[in-house]
């Protein structure tokens, strides 16, 4: 005789219902850890087509080459040709991107077949700050720009 616990003769019901709820929630606060991580590690790298930083070849340094760098300091600018220096303070707390605009033209008609001109900036500088900085290179027709951080 039986005693009606169905010893494994019966069916089973296979109609079992999961809870997709904590699954969702897992899932789209993951995707939200990824968008925001993702955007952080755009920022941090800053893309140049520079030839000095995509070339794997070492050029050889040339002797009559003259460097041209721009220095983003927090309280100026200072643009250098070779030795020459030239400090453009702030006007109203933010860099003068004028002043430096004619003396990148400066540069850029004494030095027609120069496109390079290196950027460099205090850790502490303002990040949009740079950003205008490469626009302002840009604008004055250097196309290769490297940036410095160090």
């Amino acid at each position: 005789m039986s005693a009606g616990f169905g010893g494994g003769g019966g069916k089973r019901n296979v109609n079992v219902e999961l809870n997709l709820v904590p699954f969702i929630d897992l899932l789209s606060t993951l995707i939200c850890f990824l968008l925001i991580t993702a955007v952080w590690q755009q920022i941090q790298v800053i893309s140049t087509n520079t030839s000095a930083t995509t070339s794997s070849d070492n050029p050889v340094p040339d002797d009559k080459k003259v460097d041209l760098s721009v220095s983003l300091l927090l309280d100026h600018i200072e643009a250098s040709e070779g030795t020459n220096s030239t400090k453009i303070p702030y006007v109203n707390g933010e860099p003068d991107y004028q002043t430096l605009l004619k003396i990148l033209d400066g540069w850029k008609a004494k030095y027609p077949d120069r496109n390079d001109v290196t950027l460099h900036s205090d850790s502490q500088a303002i990040y949009k700050y740079l950003i205008k900085l490469m626009d302002t290179a840009a604008e004055a027709h250097f196309e290769d720009v490297g940036i410095n951080t160090n």
